[in-house]
């Protein structure tokens, strides 16, 4: 992936989520509402090395709050390098954030590479409904406005997104709804007998 990125004049490290990066692209396309994609793939289990940053790479990257940890695999000592590759899981997936603008007048915007990093898939629901959030609020601050999140069919993300709409289910002890920042469905009176999902949202799940 750094190859495929240099080749293009930009590179990305591990786990980095890239706001100044975000922030830059939105001011250069001038849009301020975008969809978020997040999907995982299978990849070939391989430790790399980065001289430049002295870290490892391609170990599984754990979770806190659901967020991935940014240079967790940094170290000058062999022991802990030993101990990692003893006793860390290795990536067998690679987990990628894209985010994709809404422009009117350019419906075919390119999508801009937010985030990858390998993981384990032993996340959970919570982990992503976590992440999503914090997702949320950082793409705020760089003034784009997520209005869906995207991902495929896993049913830990599918839970998600049942929490995050209130789709037959529910947070106990926690709401993601803001009121600053909701969205509203205005529905038409023959879809109000089976439209089960709350009808003010943060953001939609595609």
């Amino acid at each position: 992936m750094n190859a495929s990125l240099g080749k293009a004049g930009a590179c990305i490290e591990e786990a980095e989520f890239r706001y100044d990066f975000l922030h830059h692209h939105q001011n250069s396309y001038d849009y301020q509402v975008a969809v978020y994609f997040e999907d995982a793939t299978a990849v070939i289990q391989k430790i790399t090395y980065n001289a430049v940053t002295n870290t490892f790479t391609e170990f599984s990257i754990p979770l806190k709050y659901g967020i991935p940890i940014f240079r967790h695999y940094q170290t000058d000592s062999f022991d802990q390098l030993k101990y990692w590759f003893e006793n860390t899981d290795k990536s067998n997936y690679l987990n990628v954030h894209v985010v994709q603008p809404l422009i009117v007048s350019n419906p075919y915007s390119s999508p801009f590479l937010r985030a990858a990093y390998g993981i384990s898939n032993t996340f959970t629901a919570v982990d992503v409904l976590n992440r999503w959030m914090w997702i949320f609020e950082k793409s705020r601050q760089s003034n784009v406005r997520v209005v869906a999140f995207s991902t495929d069919c896993d049913s830990r993300y599918l839970l998600a997104m049942r929490l995050t709409t209130g789709f037959f289910a529910k947070l106990d002890s926690t709401s993601i709804t803001n009121p600053n920042y909701v969205l509203s469905v205005n529905l038409t009176k023959k879809w109000s007998g089976y439209f089960f999902m709350k009808t003010r949202q943060v953001f939609f799940c595609l």
